[in-house]
């Protein structure tokens, strides 16, 4: 007899901080980022999640050959979201061209991005 796995069924419905590193392609335009910048903003407002911050860290070495490339241009997102959501980013950035890797994390803890802090800074 199988066991019944009780947890299969829940789905929370409040949103977490996600924090999603994106490795792109070296060689890509400023009007290309922007182009996929806009496209991963409107898949999170189609599905109801809260953009917060976006850091470019630009080109970097990686530590191995991916896809026949030594370097990568490195892009940060921080945004809010339900867990149902993390699989529609995702397979958007599996589908892209121009992305090479990414890693989506949940910050566990009160971890503050750096817009969260400008805004309380701005209300006090």
């Amino acid at each position: 007899m199988a066991k019944k796995n009780f947890f299969n069924g829940i789905v929370h419905g409040f949103p977490k901080k996600y924090e999603t590193l994106i490795i792109l392609n070296p060689d890509i335009d400023e009007s290309r980022l922007n182009q996929f910048l806009d496209k991963i903003k409107d898949v999170m407002s189609k599905n109801e999640a809260d953009f917060i911050n976006f850091e470019d860290w630009g080109a970097r070495k990686l530590s191995y050959d991916i896809k026949k490339l030594n370097r990568g241009k490195f892009i940060l997102i921080h945004f809010s979201a339900k867990g149902s959501f993390i699989k529609e980013l995702e397979r958007n950035l599996r589908i892209s061209d121009d992305c090479i890797r990414f890693q989506t994390v949940v910050l566990t803890k009160d971890i503050e991005t750096k817009k969260e802090t400008k805004e309380e800074a701005v209300n006090e």
